[in-house]
């Protein structure tokens, strides 16, 4: 991949992320349609955070000018394969944009795989799951979050019904989809939240702020 191609691909690879402006003066360029699925075991536990993001149609159509290395204006398995190995090491430092929380407590996650991509119907696909370190039951106050700190790439979740849980403990715990309103936080916050706020902190922190997010309240 040669040096021009980063800023178009940093959506993907968080990578643009640290050359861009601060997150307080940035916008979205790369849109996708997001779906979160907290799948869960029949004794009670979270086993894994599944993610499958949409790409835009014209960012998805800059991917395949880049990575369609052998010009038939599609994306094979190698080239897909190249992209899915390139994000995943690239969105390791952000978390896979992904926090999560028990009880207000940050909780680890792994990817015990390298993220999966695929290109349908002119859009470019990616999935993944996060694994949980520790075991990690269903109780208390459970928050998983999804968002871009860098705020290049708008991850969003069209219906609340897209951030679910599955599984064989699905009625264990009450469900709420927050969806926090950018510009009123920064606006309530602009004491706080300056240049050297966004500097200085880290991405697991904005994300909480911002994140579009399903709370669980669990027994």
């Amino acid at each position: 991949m040669t040096t021009h191609l980063m800023p178009r691909l940093s959506a993907l690879a968080a990578l643009a992320g640290l050359m861009a402006p601060a997150p307080a003066l940035a916008h979205p360029h790369v849109f996708a349609d997001a779906r979160l699925e907290i799948e869960t075991s029949a004794d009670g536990l979270v086993t894994e955070l599944r993610n499958v993001w949409r790409f835009d149609e014209v960012f998805s159509s800059s991917v395949i000018m880049d990575f369609d290395m052998n010009s038939d204006l599609q994306l094979d398995a190698g080239e897909l394969a190249s992209i899915g190995d390139m994000v995943t090491q690239s969105l390791a430092e952000f978390d896979y944009y992904t926090t999560v929380t028990v009880n207000g407590k940050d909780i680890d996650t792994s990817l015990p795989e390298t993220i999966k991509v695929d290109y349908q119907d002119g859009q470019l696909l990616m999935f993944f799951a996060l694994i949980p370190k520790k075991t990690m039951p269903l109780k208390g106050k459970i928050a998983v979050g999804v968002f871009d700190p860098t705020m290049y790439a708008a991850l969003d979740f069209i219906n609340d019904e897209d951030m679910a849980v599955t599984g064989g403990s699905v009625g264990q715990c009450t469900r709420k989809v927050v969806r926090p309103d950018p510009d009123e936080i920064i606006a309530q916050n602009q004491a706080s939240l300056t240049e050297a706020f966004f500097e200085t902190t880290g991405s697991g922190d904005l994300s909480k702020l911002l994140a579009t997010r399903l709370e669980l309240e669990c027994k």
